[in-house]
C-alpha cells in the first residue's frame, strides 16, 4: 500500500511540474500565497513562508455555503470528518482528523485553547461554537503538542473571530428559516470610533424541532422529534494606548438546550442543557525586532442531562495562561519562547464541597529558519510538568524546500502527548490517578503547489501516525495504559479558479489503521479496524458567478463503505460489528446580492438526491431539506 501511496503522490508532483510550465491568463480571483496564518507558529506568516499547509476557510466561503454549522463546515474540509454532522441537529457530534477522535484535536478561539475538563476526552462540544462570530479557520493537520501541548497530536483548528471594520460604526443582521421548522437570527455592531480604539458585540439564536435522533426500527416514523435551541453571545474591544501595544479583552457565551434519545433504536423523551462562558484577554507589544504576547482565557462549562434515571450534572473549568516572546535573531531566523501554564478542575462526585484538579507547567522553544536558499525549517520542543503523572516532552521537526517560486515540498516527524482527563485520574467510574499520558509519533511528506498564475493550487500528503499507551476503559480495575492506535493514510485535493467567474474544488481521502488490543506483557491479542472512518472518502465543489449578484454553488462528497458497533441490549449489550453502505450527498446554495451587496437572499438545499444514508448505527441522518435567509449590512 504505501508504493501506491507514493506512486500517487509522485505522480501528482509530476502533473503539478508539467503545468507550471504552461502559460494561461490569470482571472480577478486568484489563491493567494501571501494570505497571512498564525496557527503553525504563533506568529503572523504568510503561507509562503509556512513549512506545513495550513487550510483556510475565511468568511465568504462560510456565508456562500451550505454549512448549517460548525460541525458541517469542518465536515466539507479534507481529511476532517464529523459523524452525525448529518442527524438531527441536536444530536452529538465526533471529530475525527485524518482517523484520529476528537480528543486529539485542539480547538483553539484566537490562539488560546478550550477544554471541558469534565468531558469525555476533554474535548469542547461543537455544538457551543457558533458560525457567525467567526472571521476565518485555520486547519492544521498533524501533531504539534511542541507548540500547543496536551491533544494537539493531530491537529490543530484555530477559530479567528471577526474583527471591527474601520467605520466608526457598521452592524450586520440575518434571519432564516427552514425545514424541521428550523428559525435562526443573528445581530451585531461594530467599528473603530478612535485610532485607538475599537469594538464588536455579536448575538445569535437558533431553534429547531428537528427530527428524532433514534431510527425507528418499525419504519413507521413515530418516535418524537428531538429539537434544539442555542443562543450565543460574543464581544470584543481593542485598546492600543501606545505605538506597538495593544490590550484586547473579550468574552463569549454559549447556552445549547436539547433533546436526545436513549439509544440506537430506542425513543425517549430526554433533554440535556450545555453552557459555555469564556472569558479572555489577550496583550501584545511590538518592537523592532520582537514580538511580546500574554493571553490568558477561562472556560467554564456547565451541562445536564435528564432522563428517567434522573439528572445527571457535570462542571469544567479550565484556566490557561501562555507569555511567549518571538526576536528576530537575523533576517531569516526566528526564535520563539514560552511559558504555558494550564489549571484544570471539576466538582469533587464523593465529596460535593470540594474540587479535583491538576495542572500543566510547561515551558517550550520554537527557532523558525526561513527561506535560507529555498530551504526553510521548523524546530520545537516542549517539556511538560503535570500535577500528577510528572514530567514528559515532545519535540517536531518540519523542514520545507521552495523548488520553484510557486512548489513546495514539506516533511514533518514530530512526537505528542494527551494527558489523562479528570474524569480518568480522578472520576465515579474507574478512576486510575497512576495514569500515564498517551504518547505518538507521526512522520508526513508531502507538496503543495500554486499553479497558473496562481489560480490552481495542487497539494498531497502522506502520513503515518502511532498512538500508544492508549487509556482505555476495563470494568476491573477501570481506566488503564495499555493498547495502540495506528493509522497510515494521504490526502490530495485540488482549488481551481477556472475563470473570474467560476472555481471548482476535490479532494480524495485515503485512510488505513487499526487500533490493537494489548496484554499485560505487551503481545497482540486482537486487532480491529478503524470504527466510522471510512477506508475512501472524496468531495467536490463547483460555484459560478453570475454577474455581479447572483452566485450559485453546488458541493458534496462520495463516503465509502465503514464498519460500526452496536451494543445490542438482546445480547447483553456485548458490542456487534456492523456495515455501513457507501453513499452520496449534494448540496445547492444560491444568494443574491443587492444593493452594493448590503442585502443578500440566499437559500440551501442539503441533500439534494434524497440519499438514505446511515452516519450511526441506530440513527436517522436528514432526507432532502431546504432552508432560507436574508443578510443585512449597514
Amino acid at each position: 500500500m504505501s508504493k501506491i501511496i507514493i506512486s500517487i503522490i509522485a505522480g501528482a508532483m509530476f502533473f503539478a511540474s508539467e503545468l507550471q510550465a504552461q502559460s494561461f491568463t490569470a482571472p480577478a480571483d486568484t489563491l493567494l500565497l501571501d494570505d497571512i496564518v498564525v496557527t503553525g507558529t504563533k506568529i503572523p506568516m504568510s503561507l509562503r513562508e509556512t513549512t506545513r499547509p495550513v487550510v483556510i476557510i475565511g468568511r465568504q466561503q462560510i456565508e456562500q455555503g451550505s454549512s448549517r454549522d460548525f460541525s458541517q463546515l469542518l465536515h466539507q474540509q479534507s481529511g476532517i470528518r464529523v459523524n452525525n454532522s448529518q442527524g438531527t441537529p441536536s444530536g452529538n457530534q465526533s471529530l475525527f482528523m485524518q482517523g484520529a477522535g476528537g480528543e486529539y484535536t485542539l480547538i483553539l478561539i484566537d490562539g488560546k485553547p478550550v477544554r471541558d475538563p469534565s468531558g469525555v476526552g476533554g474535548a469542547i462540544d461543537l455544538r457551543l461554537l457558533p458560525l457567525h462570530k467567526i472571521e476565518q479557520v485555520e486547519v492544521l493537520k498533524g501533531n504539534q503538542s511542541a507548540l500547543y501541548g496536551s491533544d494537539a497530536l493531530a491537529g490543530v483548528i484555530n477559530i479567528i473571530t471577526q474583527k471591527p471594520q474601520q467605520e466608526k460604526a457598521a452592524g450586520m443582521g440575518s434571519l432564516s428559516y427552514g425545514a424541521f421548522n428550523t428559525f435562526g437570527s443573528s445581530a451585531g455592531v461594530n467599528g473603530s470610533p478612535h485610532k485607538k480604539f475599537s469594538y464588536n458585540f455579536q448575538a445569535s439564536r437558533e431553534s429547531s424541532d428537528g427530527i428524532s435522533a433514534a431510527a425507528d426500527p418499525t419504519g413507521e416514523g413515530n418516535f418524537e422529534r428531538d429539537g434544539f435551541t442555542h443562543q450565543s453571545i460574543y464581544g470584543s474591544l481593542t485598546f492600543q494606548p501606545a505605538g506597538g501595544f495593544s490590550i484586547s479583552p473579550g468574552f463569549s457565551y454559549s447556552d445549547y438546550d436539547g433533546d436526545y434519545d436513549a439509544d440506537a433504536f430506542i425513543d425517549a423523551p430526554n433533554t440535556f442543557g450545555i453552557t459555555m462562558f469564556n472569558p479572555s484577554i489577550q496583550s501584545r507589544f511590538d518592537g523592532d525586532k520582537f514580538t511580546l504576547n500574554s493571553n490568558y482565557s477561562y472556560t467554564k462549562t456547565d451541562r445536564i442531562f435528564s432522563s428517567e434515571f434522573g439528572d445527571d450534572e457535570y462542571e469544567g473549568r479550565f484556566h490557561n495562561l501562555d507569555h511567549f516572546l518571538a526576536y528576530e535573531l537575523l533576517e531569516n531566523v526566528t526564535l520563539l519562547g514560552g511559558f504555558e501554564y494550564q489549571h484544570g478542575s471539576m466538582p469533587d462526585f464523593e465529596e460535593g464541597d470540594s474540587r479535583l484538579s491538576d495542572s500543566f507547567i510547561s515551558p517550550y522553544a520554537t527557532a523558525i529558519f526561513s527561506n535560507i536558499a529555498g530551504l526553510s525549517v521548523v524546530l520545537g520542543y516542549r517539556l511538560n510538568s503535570h500535577s500528577e503523572y510528572g514530567r514528559n516532552s515532545s519535540f517536531n521537526i518540519s523542514p520545507a524546500f521552495q523548488l520553484s517560486e510557486n512548489f513546495k515540498v514539506f516533511a514533518a516527524y514530530g512526537t505528542g502527548f494527551k494527558a489523562p482527563t479528570l474524569n480518568e485520574l480522578f472520576g465515579p467510574f474507574g478512576p486510575n490517578p497512576d495514569l500515564d499520558p498517551e504518547t505518538s509519533r507521526e512522520y508526513r511528506f508531502g507538496f503543495e503547489s500554486f499553479l497558473l498564475n496562481q489560480n490552481l493550487k495542487i497539494s498531497g500528503t502522506v502520513f503515518n501516525r502511532t498512538i500508544d499507551d492508549l487509556i482505555v476503559y476495563t470494568f476491573d480495575p477501570g481506566y488503564i495504559n495499555r493498547d495502540r492506535e495506528e493509522t497510515t493514510g494521504f490526502d490530495l485535493s485540488a482549488n481551481w479558479f477556472v475563470t473570474s467567474s467560476m472555481a471548482l474544488g476535490a479532494f480524495y481521502n485515503y485512510l488505513s489503521g487499526e487500533t490493537i488490543t494489548l496484554d499485560d506483557a505487551g503481545s497482540v491479542l486482537e486487532s480491529d479496524g478503524l470504527i466510522r472512518k471510512p477506508k475512501h472518502n472524496a468531495g467536490f465543489n463547483l460555484s459560478y458567478r453570475f454577474g455581479e449578484s447572483v452566485f450559485v454553488q453546488i458541493d458534496g462528497e462520495i463516503v465509502g463503505d465503514r464498519t460500526d458497533l452496536f451494543f445490542n441490549p438482546e445480547n447483553d449489550f456485548i458490542p456487534e460489528e456492523v456495515n455501513l453502505d457507501n453513499y452520496v450527498l449534494m448540496n445547492l446554495f444560491a444568494e443574491y446580492s443587492l444593493l452594493n451587496e448590503k442585502l443578500s437572499i440566499y437559500g440551501t438545499v442539503r441533500n439534494l438526491l434524497n440519499s438514505d444514508f446511515t452516519e450511526v448505527y441506530g440513527f436517522n441522518t436528514m432526507g432532502i431539506h431546504a432552508q432560507g435567509g436574508v443578510r443585512v449590512r449597514f
